[in-house]
């Protein structure tokens, strides 16, 4: 047990907060995301009545409000100029990243301190 006149750390901290923050991060990904009430909805371009999939919910959690049958999407997708490069914007992803680099960030300071002081 710490004593009266003891105090801890900035490792202990920095550790306990990495920790903390790596937790978090695993336990957001175990939580039920939104769904919408509806299971399906109407095409915005056809106007066929479809089942919402993965693409759908994920464009109804960021607002969307038009959505576009499967075949719709597949006719949109190649009406467009090929990307070289495309990403996963909005997917979710990049939050161990940040961790990483919030882990890095101390530790390369307290490795400093040490070499240095």
């Amino acid at each position: 047990m710490l004593g009266m006149g003891s105090q801890i750390s900035p490792e202990v901290i920095f550790g306990v907060i990495i920790t903390g923050a790596i937790v978090l991060s695993f336990l957001s990904k175990l939580l039920p995301r939104r769904q919408p009430k509806e299971k399906h909805f109407k095409c915005a371009r056809c106007g066929a009545v479809s089942r919402h999939t993965e693409r759908t919910i994920e464009a109804w959690r960021n607002n969307k409000n038009k959505f576009f049958c499967q075949s719709c999407h597949v006719k949109w997708l190649q009406s467009r100029p090929p990307q070289l490069f495309r990403g996963n914007a909005g997917s979710g992803s990049g939050c161990l990243g940040i961790v990483v680099l919030f882990a890095v960030i101390p530790l390369a300071g307290y490795l400093l301190t040490r070499v240095y002081a």
